[in-house]
């Protein structure tokens, strides 16, 4: 080629390239910026336009097509040829309806601002079909973005997650905006909670593609998830705690009322001497002889909470045992021996058991089992 007819066309800000047949012979540094790729990764190509490069097509004072940009996004453009010789042709892009706008710095300042953003990013490109994700994507996935592109995207989860993530992306693309939360599995970042967010795009062609948000949420949800626990359980025992008792009992009057439930009982119980094992033995015996009761309560299936102190509650729904045996179940679950050190405790307890009258608040239920149990140690006294 000319080496001066080259120089000329370096200089032109306009985006120009030389073609022969559908390979690039040249292109200028306006073609390189438009496209953000290098020269060099241009010329011996075929250019990024969709659907190909078709001569026969374009061989016209002017034409419209779209043209891929290094991030994936399809640039309108219109393509305007001239003939160099009989197999080579001179394409002079301009971007369609904005041609006054910097578009194709724009494109390059969102793709550096989506690719440094904290939070995963994808836009579909036909379909179900990804042309570009970043990096945070990836890293959530625990993959490399290219392994992302196309639809391998789907293939990272397992059947049932693949299956509900591609009825979401499905959904966006009939136009309906996608919020929410998931719990996935995925193959290379094992069990992780995504928030994911798909909203609809539709092209000029009226296609609909969708761009979309995943954050990971997974330490957020865990720590959540420990605060409420703080919250309604005893940080000694891991049992649930005397807020949270006032609200199952609350629970259950509410299902007593309505017949959901037939019947509940609660059963109050107290560790005997508990504070001479305090005052002889010291408190790490006293937190051992807590923490065995609450694992008896525990491994026996029981609805246990540990009211305050040395006193512990558990619910009994539907069960049609008297009460009297109710309260040796819970006596013999509790009063065994427990290893302290080199010691053996002989711990027994008092238990109260009463039925849930669905008429009492939870305060006046707690009330009448702690009545139970404190007239079953008196009379056990006497």
């Amino acid at each position: 080629m000319d080496a001066s007819l080259v120089r000329y066309l370096e200089v032109l800000q306009r985006p120009l390239a030389l073609v022969e047949g559908e390979r690039v012979l040249w292109a200028n540094a306006a073609l390189s910026d438009l496209l953000a790729t290098a020269q060099e990764d241009l010329v011996g190509t075929t250019l990024p336009i969709a659907g190909g490069l078709n001569l026969d097509r374009i061989r016209r004072s002017s034409t419209e097509v779209a043209l891929r940009h290094a991030t994936g996004y399809l640039l309108d453009v219109v393509i305007t040829t001239t003939s160099v010789s009989p197999t080579t042709w001179m394409l002079e892009f301009a971007i369609a309806d904005y041609e006054d706008h910097k578009s194709a710095d724009y494109f390059r300042k969102l793709q550096v601002l989506a690719d440094n953003l904290p939070i995963g990013i994808l836009i579909s490109e036909h379909g179900l079909r990804l042309g570009y994700v970043n990096t945070a994507l990836a890293a959530i996935l625990g993959v490399i973005p290219t392994d992302l592109l196309g639809m391998g995207w789907l293939e990272l989860f397992g059947r049932e997650d693949r299956d509900l993530i591609r009825g979401l992306a499905l959904t966006a693309l009939t136009g309906v905006p996608v919020r929410t939360t998931l719990s996935v599995s995925s193959r290379h970042a094992g069990e992780r909670t995504l928030d994911i967010a798909l909203i609809p795009v539709t092209s000029r062609d009226a296609s609909v593609s969708f761009i979309g948000t995943v954050q990971d949420i997974t330490e957020q949800v865990a720590n959540e998830a420990r605060l409420t626990f703080a919250v309604d359980h005893d940080a000694l025992t891991g049992l649930a705690n005397r807020r949270r008792l006032e609200s199952d009992i609350a629970e259950r009057l509410a299902k007593l009322a309505t017949g959901e439930l037939r019947s509940s009982m609660i059963g109050f119980c107290d560790i005997d001497h508990f504070k001479v094992i305090n005052d002889t033995l010291g408190h790490l015996a006293g937190d051992r002889v807590l923490t065995e009761v609450a694992n008896r309560l525990r491994e026996a299936g029981l609805a246990a909470y540990r009211f305050a102190g040395d006193e512990f509650v558990v619910l009994i729904d539907d069960d049609d045992r008297p009460l009297e045996e109710l309260e040796r179940m819970l006596s013999t679950t509790i009063s065994n021996a427990i290893a302290v050190g080199s010691a053996l405790l002989s711990v027994n307890t008092s238990v109260g058991v009463t039925a849930i009258d669905p008429h009492d608040s939870a305060s006046e239920v707690i009330r009448k089992a702690d009545r139970a149990m404190y007239d079953r140690k008196q009379m056990r006294v006497s």
